[in-house]
């Protein structure tokens, strides 16, 4: 659930600025940077007991080293949860098409992830998503292209 709602404070960000195709100005930064904090308001507010959903939807862009947003006071570590869902957001983020430029191929992904396990990333999270991903990538492939031809894989 956490893994799914870790960026409903988007919902109170502005389409224009959150779809915005060239680079965002400072203001519209700080706006987009509010959406760990709104997401955590939200999910905090609901009805149901959706904790540890906050707790990822505030920590989903902290970094291993204590960068990122929203910035800490003090150094600690993150959720496991939050730590899991940082690495497949942006992941999902860099493999994905956006206004402002084309998806990045796979291997690049996981190299990028792979150079910053230490820095941006709980190593120990970032080395397993990645022997995840090698090993589960070239499937999902085939799945796909099944599934856009209409042909079993062979």
């Amino acid at each position: 659930m956490a893994g799914l709602l870790h960026d409903v404070g988007k919902v109170r960000i502005p389409a224009d600025i959150l779809n915005k195709p060239g680079k965002l100005t400072p203001q519209e930064r700080a706006i987009i940077n509010s959406h760990p904090v709104e997401g955590a308001r939200i999910l905090l507010e609901a009805e149901e007991r959706l904790e540890v959903a906050a707790i990822v939807a505030y920590e989903h862009h902290i970094m291993h080293d204590g960068g990122g947003y929203p910035g800490l006071h003090y150094c600690r570590t993150c959720h496991t949860a939050s730590r899991l869902a940082h690495v497949c957001d942006v992941y999902d983020a860099l493999r994905t098409n956006r206004p402002y430029r084309a998806a990045w191929p796979s291997e690049a992904v996981l190299a990028y992830i792979v150079e910053r396990a230490g820095s941006e990333f709980d190593p120990d999270v970032a080395h397993a998503f990645v022997r995840m991903m090698r090993q589960w990538e070239p499937r999902i492939a085939t799945l796909e292209s099944t599934s856009a031809t209409g042909n079993p894989p062979d």
